[in-house]
């Protein structure tokens, strides 16, 4: 028996459903109200196909991603006289659409049957690996369900590598480090860099911008939309440099549910198409406590940062120079230094004077004693030079071009296979008077 709900338009419902009791072993177990409802029993299990149509109230790509990581098939549809709601189960890679009053509801709903629990296309990337295992498609980390554009694929050939930047709260220097590592491996070829905090968003302040400026939010609707490619991505982009485009996060922090990790995943499946590197600053929190608040399916502050960890080549963890950031680090590493296979440890903020000795020797020593890990670098503190290019609105690498600060970044970029040497002396980073 083949389970059905709807989250149809009252236009199309009554008729939709009147042609479902015509198909042999279907049943149509609920009429959902609202989306939240409709991923709400596909999360319980007790259905194995939604019927959606795309004007129904708050549908949208992600949510037919969620659908499909949760073991549900997907059923567009559409009124023979709206060729628009056709175009949107199109541009969603809907690979089953049903026009109502043509006839062919029972076929549809047996190729269902026999279908894997796919969306094809590039775009929205859902691993089916957490689907259960009464789910129709096996569980394996190989598949995976999206939505977008098939046109827009990545490349095999060509591919970015990803390098996030996390660290404990704080205020260990994430998106400091994020801001500088990003202008140095622009030196070595195209570089993006992706604002994903989703509790205290920086960049955008930090490089001058303003936050009004369309970035990773805009670039989340255009994935709802299914639109999404990488010309498009590249017009929400600031560019500061030559090679250095800057996606702006969610500007308010209270925007967070507007960004899922679909979202994120999305924009990455088109940035790693056009860019050398891709650097992303991520929020410290990786939690996901919040889902037990709910009684429905919740929205996840932690989830773009999720998705940017398993995304990312390289995890650098940033552990503060000094004994609350050294225990915050320790706390946290126990978690994140097994969720990440190439993560890599960098002392930030470094100074005598918070650890009593030289800090590539006592921090390193505590860390290997309380974490067993060794780190890769030290950032020392730079933060009278770091605090007057912020005032100006500019990268150290750019105001103070020789300093000890940028010169240790240059080394963390070298250490991931950056071929250029520390960003050449420049006037200042070029900003559009529109973004000013």
């Amino acid at each position: 028996m083949t389970s059905v709900a709807t989250a149809i338009s009252a236009r199309l419902e009554a008729r939709f459903a009147a042609e479902l009791e015509d198909v042999e072993d279907a049943e149509l177990v609920r009429r959902c109200a609202d989306v939240e409802e409709l991923l709400t029993v596909a999360e319980a299990g007790n259905v194995t196909v939604a019927a959606i149509s795309p004007d129904f109230p708050g549908m949208n790509g992600s949510v037919v991603a969620e659908l499909a990581l949760r073991g549900t098939s997907v059923l567009g549809v559409v009124a023979p006289t709206s060729p628009t709601d056709a175009r949107q189960c199109e541009a969603w890679a809907l690979s089953h659409v049903h026009l109502v009053g043509s006839g062919e509801l029972e076929q549809l709903v047996r190729s269902l049957e026999r279908s894997p629990v796919t969306v094809g296309g590039a775009g929205l990337s859902v691993t089916t690996e957490e689907v259960g295992e009464e789910a129709d498609t096996p569980s394996t980390s190989s598949q995976r369900a999206t939505v977008g554009p098939a046109s827009t694929s990545p490349d095999a050939g060509h591919r970015a590598t990803v390098v996030t930047v996390w660290g404990p709260a704080g205020s260990p220097g994430r998106t400091t480090c994020a801001t500088h590592l990003a202008h140095a491996l622009s030196q070595d070829g195209p570089t993006l860099l992706i604002d994903a905090d989703t509790v205290a968003p920086a960049c955008a302040p930090v490089l001058g911008l303003l936050d009004e400026a369309p970035g990773l939010l805009a670039a989340a609707r255009l994935v709802d939309a299914g639109t999404l490619n990488l010309s498009q991505l590249r017009t929400l982009t600031v560019t500061l440099d030559e090679g250095f485009d800057v996606l702006t996060g969610i500007g308010r922090a209270s925007r967070w549910h507007e960004l899922s990790r679909f979202h994120l995943g999305a924009v990455l499946d088109q940035a790693v198409t056009g860019y050398r590197w891709i650097v992303l600053d991520i929020a410290s929190d990786l939690s996901v406590d919040e889902s037990l608040l709910y009684d429905t399916v919740a929205p996840v502050r932690a989830a773009a940062g999720i998705e940017a960890v398993e995304r990312s080549d390289v995890l650098l963890a940033l552990a503060a120079c000094d004994p609350i950031g050294l225990q915050r680090f320790v706390v946290e590493w126990e978690q994140m230094g097994s969720s990440h296979p190439a993560t890599r440890v960098v002392i930030s903020k470094a100074r005598e004077q918070a650890v009593g000795g030289a800090p590539e020797k006592v921090v390193a020593k505590a860390l290997a004693r309380f974490a067993d890990v060794d780190p890769v670098a030290v950032l020392p503190d730079a933060r009278d030079e770091l605090d007057g290019a912020l005032l100006l609105g500019k990268l150290l690498s750019t105001t103070r071009p020789d300093s000890a600060y940028v010169a240790a970044v240059a080394r963390v970029a070298a250490s991931l296979g950056a071929t250029a040497g520390p960003p050449a002396t420049r006037r200042g980073l070029r900003r559009l008077r529109a973004r000013r």
